[in-house]
């Protein structure tokens, strides 16, 4: 639906975080009365976590859902009352919650029959009439505002003033409160218990994928539009007799290549990682949920950690590259017919929604520095945990730095330049990277808690660190997926030429990355000068290599020119009768001589208004 329209719907974090979070979250008998509802489109939800106040830090959140028994007013079997005791705790920026939804699943700190705070809860709040759209007795909601994209989702704010609710609209599947106000969490496996964190999972492996989807339509729109534009002549070309001389295609500058085909590389990296990725914890979801998987809370923790990473890394290149795709396309990728304006204002919330891409990295780091404790421990029963799990490369590399007293004892297995095109080559090359990082932030932080410092400062004395940690550890995420991908897909849905072209992607996404962060690799000799005047050559000549499939890899995407809603990136390349016919619709054309013409121009053309008179000093 969303691809038939071209555009985001209001409605989209209904069935993206609403219905994920019922199926997730509540139990059975609310299953049934809530999900026919919400599949016919009777109640239309969204998400409400982040209040004005307080985003990330979910346990700061300060709006109450406060147990009221039935002999005390309440309704028959008990209610909760949602509050929002200060200005802080007003719920904003949740999708769909402005003028759309007519529930909210609001996360709220639960105080039960005995005044006890049981921190954070899911309860479903009914916002507005299901029968006129009205809204109810004491809530109060909008919508934010303007911003500076995506302004078809209503993101809105909402408060709650002794909003009454029934007992069991709190979501009951792992916790209850009973008709006495009595609380109770239910017992299940550590695994069970992370369930909440699967529907965020979920959202950051959509984010992820996404990401790849909007880096594609960017990449589409401005490597075609680099096929039809012509700049400077072609000195190696002398023209015959009559002939102009030839003017160069814009993609054919390696400058060019060097901007947008690594961009390409990773438009297709996301999509392979982006898929596997939602595939993976759907699976997981189906086990907890059903109580037949041998999922482990290892494994929630390490997909946590995937999840964080890749979204953190994905978005910023997506939003980083759909802005340079607009600034490769020259003066015309300012217009708003381009296209891009508007795909990269859209685009640009998803560095900051569904948690910070610099708070991020600390989740990361959180969980990967158990795995150094493992390794340094010897615990082996601990570390075969991690057997099924995305950081399980990291043993062997943290193994041997560890017996090494945390110095790399690896190098770099290249031994020609041809070598640095294999895949396996540059695999090696981010796990010792990933690893060696990670080392570095535990021992950084063990040293400053040894010489004094308490452990926040020392955590947050890491937290660059960390950084680029997490970044490493994303990059041999993806770029093991886009390896493993292209295999699975091999003989199936990808031909032998086929084939052969994504692994020359996968190439280049490699080679290209460590170009760019050359120093991660050669701080600890890893790589010598040697390798890093081949790394440079070899991404110069993965370029030429993928110059002649450019625009077919961006056509292989299948986007219309009805999505893409670009004049640069038409599929038929007829661009300059589409840039002139976007600008005759602009409204200032539509009458002469024009707006103002009258009020203003007019007097001083022909009133005289403005005639030089001379100047005179003030003084």
């Amino acid at each position: 639906l969303v691809s038939a329209v071209a555009d985001d719907l209001p409605t989209t974090l209904h069935w993206v975080m609403f219905v994920p979070n019922i199926i997730s979250l509540c139990d059975e008998e609310q299953q049934a009365e809530y999900l026919p509802l919400v599949r016919d489109w009777k109640m239309i939800g969204c998400y409400a976590q982040t209040e004005l106040g307080h985003g990330s830090n979910v346990r700061a959140l300060e709006t109450t859902a406060t147990f009221l028994p039935e002999s005390k007013g309440g309704q028959a079997g008990g209610s909760f009352v949602i509050n929002s005791p200060t200005l802080t705790s007003s719920k904003f920026w949740p999708g769909t919650l402005g003028r759309t939804a007519n529930h909210a699943m609001v996360i709220a700190r639960l105080i039960d029959g005995e005044g006890v705070d049981r921190g954070m809860h899911n309860f479903l709040v009914p916002l507005r009439s299901m029968t006129d759209h009205k809204l109810l007795l004491g809530v109060t909601t909008g919508d934010i505002g303007p911003k500076i994209g995506y302004n078809n989702m209503d993101n809105g704010f909402a408060r709650f003033e002794n909003v009454v609710i029934p007992r069991r609209n709190m979501a009951m599947r792992f916790a209850t409160v009973d008709v006495n106000g009595k609380y109770n969490r239910k017992t299940v496996s550590d695994a069970a218990s992370k369930i909440s964190y699967i529907t965020m999972m979920q959202v950051r492996a959509y984010i992820v994928d996404r990401a790849g989807l909007s880096l594609a339509m960017a990449c589409t729109i401005t490597i075609r539009y680099s096929a039809v534009r012509r700049q400077g002549y072609d000195g190696d070309h002398t023209p015959e007799d009559g002939e102009k001389q030839k003017e160069l295609q814009v993609i054919d500058y390696r400058q060019q290549q060097h901007r947008l085909f690594p961009l390409l590389a990773a438009s297709y990296c996301f999509f392979f990682t982006g898929k596997l990725l939602l595939h993976k914890l759907e699976m997981m979801e189906q086990a907890l949920v059903s109580g037949k998987g041998d999922i482990t809370k290892t494994e929630v923790a390490d997909v946590h950690a995937s999840s964080s990473s890749l979204k953190s890394f994905t978005t910023t290149v997506a939003a980083d590259g759909i802005e340079d795709c607009r600034k490769a396309c020259g003066g015309h990728g300012f217009l708003q017919s381009s296209g891009l304006p508007e795909l990269f204002t859209s685009y640009l919330q998803n560095p900051t929604v569904e948690g910070d891409n610099y708070m991020l990295p600390q989740q990361v780091t959180k969980v990967l520095l158990k795995i150094v404790q493992m390794v340094q421990e010897g615990d082996e029963d601990e570390i075969a945990k991690y057997n099924k799990c995305d950081s399980a490369y990291l043993i062997a590399p943290l193994t041997a730095m560890i017996k090494a007293r945390g110095k790399s004892t690896e190098q770099f297995p290249a031994k020609s330049e041809k070598d640095i095109q294999d895949l396996d080559v540059l695999l090696h090359a981010f796990r010792h990277r990933s690893a060696r990082m990670l080392l570095e932030a535990a021992a950084q932080i063990n040293k400053d808690v040894s010489s004094g410092k308490t452990f926040q400062t020392a955590w947050n004395d890491a937290l660059v660190l960390m950084m680029r940690s997490s970044r490493a550890h994303a990059m041999c995420i993806l770029l093991s997926n886009f390896v493993s991908g292209i295999e699975e897909e091999s003989n199936k849905t990808l031909g032998q030429a086929e084939t052969s072209v994504m692994k020359e992607l996968a190439v280049l996404f490699g080679l290209y990355w460590i170009e760019r962060e050359m120093g991660d690799f050669l701080e600890d000799g890893y790589l010598n000068e040697h390798h890093g005047r081949w790394i440079r050559r070899g991404v110069i000549t993965m370029l030429d290599k993928i110059r002649p499939n450019a625009v077919a890899l961006v056509d292989a995407r299948d986007f219309s020119d009805f999505r893409l809603k670009s004049a640069l990136g038409r599929w038929d390349g007829d661009v300059y009768p589409a840039i002139m016919k976007a600008s005759k619709k602009d409204p200032l054309n539509a009458t002469e001589p024009g707006p103002g013409y009258e009020e203003h121009l007019k007097r001083l053309i022909v009133g005289g208004v403005g005639k030089y008179t001379g100047t005179a000093s003030r003084l």
